[in-house]
């Protein structure tokens, strides 16, 4: 019974908060100044926090992937070479065998 209860206020609360997110991020677009006021004024922490939040970890799992890439990108391309190289050898040694 609880858990019916504590779903159906997590949903009502996840849609109010979606609202307010799109009209939020909309508000930023067209009338910033104003948005972040009625923001401040509403003292909607959980929207501040989201849209102060949410540049810092963009900005942090772009420079994470770019690492990532310069990293890895190599050692994944030479262990893909590595295997097809492997592949096409173990077929080549099938044919030249069956001959």
């Amino acid at each position: 019974m609880w858990i019916k209860k504590i779903a159906k206020l997590g949903l009502l609360l996840s849609l109010k908060e979606s609202y307010l997110f799109v009209r939020n991020s909309l508000g930023l677009v067209w009338h910033p100044f104003k948005t972040l006021a009625v923001m401040s004024r509403e003292k909607d922490r959980s929207q501040q926090l989201l849209f102060l939040v949410l540049p810092g970890v963009i900005l942090l799992f772009g420079l994470g992937m770019i690492w990532l890439e310069r990293k890895w990108s190599s050692v994944i391309l030479l262990t893909l070479s590595f295997i097809l190289f492997i592949y096409l050898i173990f077929w080549q040694m099938r044919v030249w065998l069956k001959k």
